[in-house]
């Protein structure tokens, strides 16, 4: 925890800000400067670097000077938050090209950003990149199956045949033809974890919100997480995840297919307002 804390004295104001923001009082103001008084109970939020008016703590090594600054910054209003919620769609046929690295490695880079519980930051993000990528994961999850297809579990009907079919190239009913994949997992024994399996779906929407934005084209993966459930050695073979691990799958590339509207789901939502007697 040394150096966890510091605070350019000749910066800072005095202001208390950072002590008051802590929600878990590891800080306190000591001779009119704040000071990293309780480091073990320190979640390492860093609400004390983004409070600070003038910029005077520097947390973990990280400047102020490389944070985003919120003064003037254009952010998306509701409206157009809301645009995308009613227009987002679960994409199923993607077209040829790859997503360009770049924008990929961007998005990825930033969903670090993702809260997690306790902010413990347990998460990995496995990515297949590209569709070279893709057809070698595709081509060891046939080969896996194929494997266990021959012993002695019997696989259930609905893996084995569009295995079959896939294998025979006539239709990728698991994967959607998508030319990359994103999984996110969780290590759930990792010291301070509480909310492993939300944490992994808060970073998936977080990478669709990305995603779309750069017009990226997404599908939540479901069909995994059955494979999971039914035949988890095959994720194991293939993923390097272990059988129950926290996780979710995201389908990813460029859209085959423009929708020309969004769809109608306002009726759909139980909404239960509780006011006061």
């Amino acid at each position: 925890m040394a150096n966890l804390f510091e605070v350019d004295r000749a910066a800072c104001v005095k202001c208390g800000a950072c002590v008051r923001d802590c929600a878990f009082r590891a800080l306190k103001m000591d001779g009119g400067a704040p000071r990293m008084a309780f480091p073990e109970r320190c979640m390492k939020c860093q609400h004390c670097l983004a409070v600070c008016p003038a910029g005077a703590v520097v947390f973990d090594g990280k400047s102020p000077r490389d944070s985003v600054k919120l003064a003037n910054l254009p952010l998306p209003g509701l409206d157009a938050v809301e645009n995308w919620m009613r227009t987002r769609r679960s994409v199923r046929r993607f077209a040829a090209a790859d997503v360009e690295r770049g924008t990929l490695m961007r998005i990825l880079a930033a969903l670090g950003n993702s809260p997690t519980g306790c902010n413990a930051r347990s998460l990995t993000f496995t990515c297949m990149p590209s569709r070279k990528a893709m057809d070698r994961f595709r081509r060891d999850f046939i080969s896996a199956i194929e494997r266990h297809r021959d012993g002695a579990k019997l696989l259930p009907r609905w893996l084995a045949v569009p295995a079959i079919r896939l294998r025979k190239g006539e239709d990728d009913m698991f994967f959607r033809g998508a030319s990359g994949m994103l999984v996110v997992s969780s290590d759930e024994s990792a010291p301070g974890v509480t909310t492993p399996r939300e944490d992994v779906t808060i970073a998936c929407a977080h990478f669709e919100m990305l995603a779309n934005a750069a017009g990226i084209a997404t599908c939540w993966c479901g069909f995994l997480k059955l494979v999971q459930q039914e035949v988890p050695e095959l994720l194991e073979e293939t993923l390097g995840l272990g059988r129950s691990a926290p996780f979710y799958a995201m389908l990813f590339g460029l859209p085959a297919v423009r929708y020309a509207r969004g769809v109608q789901r306002d009726s759909y939502a139980r909404v239960d307002i509780r006011d006061e007697a």
